[in-house]
């Protein structure tokens, strides 16, 4: 096996690969239009990769919404102790001649899940970093070691016995795109935000998407963008590709789907989460794509929400919510209380999906009928179940 290797990786939640691919193609058949997306490989539960492709990079860590990191993978070993880890990699360094990295950058080195590497995480680390500077020595490229301000931020990850070293495209976690100011106490991140949208099975083209417990609205923001193929990054950030030599020729990212109105709905109950969520949608670019319909969903006429609907020009719907899961309710009954009336509330949406994630054991006896769909999913910490109803 040759220690070189040259893939696109899309490293998302474990459960996510299917919609990870997903999404990537739906991005590269409107924006690669003569590009063929190979199939691809899955690796573990959260990741996907795929031949290196510049363009397709970049699409990847500028559009797509639902991973958690896109890396290019360049090296791989399957050595088990340090010594040959570091002469494969200077071998295979020294033969390189991808311009991954430059005269004079700055590079910083973090390792995740090597647990099981016989060695510990500081000394894969430190093996790493040395074996990559005198690769680079070797062909006359100067690197320095920063790991505060790095111009390339290198992830050495195991894979099933395999170490696996890659650039990182974004350099900062996707999920953090910069539109988030504030939010509750329990937020749910962006990139799980996005990943609820998608296997909602959300058509912005046909129906409208309703989040009746809102918080700080990072599900109608995700969705908003995910209709209209927004660019991540907002606020002044930008990935670490933008001045990356193999992407500088690559122009400025603009919407894909730009003429895309989506049907969107609000509802908070939380005063002051209701104006953080205003504020975060102004932030975020979205304040005209989502109606803000009151506060207690409770209050909220589902035949006239559907009457809203169809005066926006959409027929059917979808309700996509993370409903709390205990924290902040006070008592088992208080929580029992608002997923039963959640469910009786959806359940007048007659022809409307329903798709929640949720931490809670007692939520589908009280939140009533039978979901099509049962999906273990994390929340951060939690082990929560997505549950996709049709009513």
């Amino acid at each position: 096996m040759s220690p070189i290797v040259d893939r696109l990786r899309l490293v998302g939640i474990p459960g996510s690969n299917r919609v990870m691919a997903g999404e990537l193609s739906r991005l590269a058949r409107r924006a690669l239009s003569e590009f063929r997306l190979e199939e691809p490989k899955k690796q573990g539960l959260g990741s996907v990769t795929y031949p290196f492709d510049a363009r397709l990079g970049w699409l990847a860590v500028q559009h797509h919404r639902t991973s958690a990191r896109v890396l290019w993978d360049l090296y791989e070993s399957r050595a088990a102790r340090l010594e040959p880890l570091f002469a494969e990699l200077v071998a295979a360094g020294t033969d390189d001649s991808r311009p991954w990295c430059w005269d004079g950058a700055k590079l910083s080195v973090d390792a995740f899940g090597v647990d099981e590497f016989a060695a510990g995480e500081r000394q894969v680390v430190g093996t790493v970093k040395n074996a990559l500077i005198e690769a680079a020595a070797q062909r006359k490229i100067r690197l320095e070691v920063d790991p505060e301000r790095p111009d390339i931020r290198v992830q050495v990850r195991l894979y099933e016995g395999t170490l696996v070293v890659s650039l990182d495209l974004s350099g900062r976690p996707m999920h953090m795109r910069g539109y988030r100011m504030e939010a509750g106490d329990a937020p749910l991140r962006e990139d799980l935000a996005a990943l609820l949208v998608m296997l909602s099975r959300y058509d912005a083209r046909t129906e409208a998407l309703v989040d009746p417990l809102a918080g700080s609205g990072t599900i109608l923001i995700e969705a908003a963008c995910l209709a209209k193929g927004r660019p991540v990054w907002m606020s002044g950030r930008k990935p670490d590709a933008e001045r990356h030599p193999v992407f500088e020729t690559f122009a400025r990212p603009a919407p894909l789907f730009g003429d895309t109105a989506p049907v969107l709905f609000a509802s908070e109950i939380d005063r002051h989460l209701r104006e953080t969520m205003e504020r975060t949608f102004v932030t975020a670019g979205v304040e005209r794509d989502v109606a803000i319909l009151g506060g207690d969903f409770r209050n909220i006429d589902p035949k006239l929400l559907m009457d809203r609907a169809r005066a926006r020009g959409v027929e059917r719907g979808v309700i996509v919510t993370n409903p709390p899961y205990g924290q902040r309710m006070g008592s088992p009954e208080a929580l029992w209380d608002l997923y039963r009336d959640l469910g009786e509330w959806c359940w007048q949406l007659k022809g409307w999906r329903h798709a929640v994630i949720v931490a809670n054991p007692d939520f589908p006896e009280a939140f009533g009928g039978r979901p099509r769909i049962a999906k273990p999913l994390r929340n951060g910490p939690l082990r929560g179940y997505f549950y996709l109803y049709e009513s």
